[in-house]
């Protein structure tokens, strides 16, 4: 299977919109979706941050991805997080969702996103994924998040893909790219790996991190849910992508403006963005429902913090 070029610039850390009995909310997801997909080259569902994924079981990542390929119909390429606890869980939550692919006959492009180190080691990763990529057409994006991994409290010893392991993994057609956190060292290591591969995307999956150093790929964005069209303007200025290059008066300082909104944000909503989120979304009406499985109070009134924010610059009627 020959790799996709995935696609570059802004990739939106959807949230999950649930019902109270945690079933997939699909009017929510299309209100929201409508509003966001104008702005975004791609959507990632199930993302362990703002979409929850770590929470969610199989039946519900099917539900998500059913319903969202009804909403998009190919408009924008689909990245799905399958991730489970084991190899084996993942491996069947991959079959489950291939399945639901073909019912569809879905004419867009996905791509399946898999956190290695959150169920194997590093020794046999090459195996593991040569295994993977025989059971689907899809190409697979690696997902390396070290402070997700320390959260688990497992004994695989290392947080994050070893850089001698990825330069193997690049060699499977099948892989399309790397979600990247983690320090620049580590980063630069890593693109030196792929370096074999012209068509491999390195995503930045820090808010902060792009902010301050744009990864040439693109960036997963959970506050692309709250300002989408200030993260498609920051993302594209930054990449160059944008036709507008910028040479109207008060064009950097605008842009300048955009970022620092964009890191205040983040700033407020980073301890739990799903929830925190969710619930400005739905004091907004998108989505009607706020429900979260990881729900948490707000004692610091972060809400508030958010919507007064995002009054300020226009994206709280």
């Amino acid at each position: 299977m020959a790799a996709i070029k995935a696609p570059r610039g802004l990739i939106i850390d959807l949230i999950t919109p649930l019902k109270e009995n945690g079933d997939v909310d699909g009017r929510c997801l299309g209100r929201h979706l409508d509003r966001v997909l104008p702005h975004v080259q791609a959507v990632l569902l199930a993302g362990p941050d703002a979409g929850e994924g770590t929470h969610l079981n199989p039946s519900q990542k099917e539900q998500l991805l059913d319903k969202t390929l009804l909403i998009i119909r190919g408009r924008v390429p689909v990245m799905m997080w399958i991730s489970g606890d084991t190899g084996d869980e993942t491996r069947e939550t991959l079959l489950v969702l291939e399945k639901r692919l073909d019912a569809r006959k879905y004419p867009g492009q996905i791509y399946w996103v898999d956190t290695p180190l959150f169920y194997h080691s590093n020794r046999g990763l090459f195996d593991h994924y040569r295994r993977l990529a025989s059971l689907t057409k899809m190409p697979f994006l690696l997902h390396n998040d070290p402070d997700l991994i320390r959260q688990l409290g497992r004994s695989f010893k290392r947080n994050n893909i070893r850089t001698s392991i990825l330069k193997e993994l690049v060699q499977i057609d099948g892989i399309a790219g790397l979600i990247f956190r983690g320090d620049l060292d580590r980063a630069y290591n890593y693109q030196k790996a792929a370096r074999s591969r012209t068509d491999f995307r390195m995503y930045e999956g820090d808010e902060s991190h792009f902010l301050k150093h744009p990864s040439l790929s693109g960036v997963i964005a959970s506050g692309a849910n709250l300002a989408p069209r200030a993260w498609k303007r920051v993302t594209e200025s930054s990449l160059g992508l944008s036709e507008n290059r910028g040479d109207y008066p008060d064009s950097a300082q605008q842009l300048w403006e955009a970022g620092e909104y964009l890191r205040r944000l983040r700033d407020v909503y980073l301890p739990d963005p799903a929830p925190l989120i969710k619930k400005v979304l739905s004091d907004m009406g998108i989505p009607a429902s706020s429900t979260s499985l990881s729900r948490v109070p707000d004692p610091e009134g972060r809400i508030g913090q958010l919507a007064d924010l995002m009054k300020q610059h226009g994206d709280f009627p």
